[in-house]
């Protein structure tokens, strides 16, 4: 077989892959093995880092590299296997799960019944009932409640879980009872300091004002304009989304009327978000009427489809 046979294959697979493949893939693209086994000897062209596993370069891992490497050991695309734990965070956004130098441990959730364990520095967590992965940049990822459980259980340091657990309620808008429901008993009951956060997070959530959502009700409902649901809950696919200060469930519009609370994953899913300073609902209504207005006729925006939205409290 010559070099031709299967150059085009092998350029796609690494373009598609960010240059990691399983040696099946290879031998499906057509690489002889013997090459494959050449070009992974010490000195070579590629590497193996885990077993059944190749990186199609010499030199170090990037995080996302090992993110995908740790899949392919753990069979993915074939089996449901997907990033969890603080490698998971870090890929939904979650700042205080920085990545260390190197990420010297990257955690996988696969199915019960996958016949795979640990190996060096990919952690395996089984589970009978897997979530709906989330895909950033074509990794899939536990849903960031479920990613922060398993890595609040592996974590050692109590620092870093109270940064998390706050980051995810108070930046990225996670009802502090949806985090502690995930977490359990068993976890809460080792992290102390993470249990009073979360009874503490429960009623000092980045709601707007006192007055700020009446404000915003009282506008909407002068102006004309479709009622949106107010605080409501959302789902991608079943994964937690957020709760925004309102959203038109036909429109895919989200007004956001506080900090954080996910804008940015909104956004990148293709929902229009209208950000809007409290202070603008008093001093200058009339242009916020007229910003909602001309995001309403400009949509629909979104996967609508894949989006539930359960509507909040009154």
């Amino acid at each position: 077989m010559t070099r031709n046979d299967y150059s085009a294959a092998l350029r796609k697979l690494a373009r598609e892959q960010d240059r990691v493949a399983t040696v099946a893939q290879l031998a499906e693209a057509g690489v002889p093995q013997r090459l494959v086994r050449e070009r992974c000897r010490p000195g070579g062209r590629w590497q193996r880092p885990l077993p059944r596993v190749a990186v199609l370069h010499s030199g170090p891992l990037s995080a996302a590299q090992r993110c995908r490497a740790a899949l392919a050991f753990a069979g993915h695309p074939l089996t449901r296997a997907m990033i969890t734990g603080a490698a998971a965070l870090r890929l939904h956004g979650v700042a205080a799960a920085a990545f260390p130098p190197g990420l010297p441990v990257v955690d996988v959730l696969v199915p019960s019944d996958r016949r795979i364990r640990t190996h060096t520095w990919v952690r395996v967590h089984h589970a009978r009932a897997l979530p709906a992965p989330d895909l950033v940049d074509g990794v899939p990822l536990a849903p960031v409640v479920r990613a922060a459980a398993d890595g609040l259980r592996e974590s050692i340091d109590p620092e870093w879980a109270r940064d998390v657990v706050q980051e995810l309620v108070v930046v990225m808008g996670v009802p502090a009872g949806i985090v502690a429901a995930e977490l359990g008993a068993a976890v809460l009951g080792r992290r102390p300091a993470v249990a009073a956060l979360l009874e503490s997070l429960a009623t000092e959530t980045r709601a707007p004002a006192p007055a700020v959502g009446p404000l915003a009700r009282a506008l909407v409902a002068r102006s004309g304009l479709r009622q949106p649901l107010w605080r409501p809950t959302l789902h991608l696919d079943g994964a937690f989304l957020g709760s925004p200060d309102a959203y038109w469930a036909r429109d895919g519009l989200v007004l956001d009327l506080g900090p954080g609370g996910g804008r940015a994953r909104w956004e990148a899913l293709g929902l229009r978000v209208l950000r809007v300073a409290p202070a603008a609902l008093a001093r200058a209504p009339g242009e916020v009427v007229a910003a909602l207005r001309a995001a309403l006729e400009g949509g629909p925006y979104g996967p609508l489809e894949r989006i539930t939205a359960l509507p909040g409290a009154i």
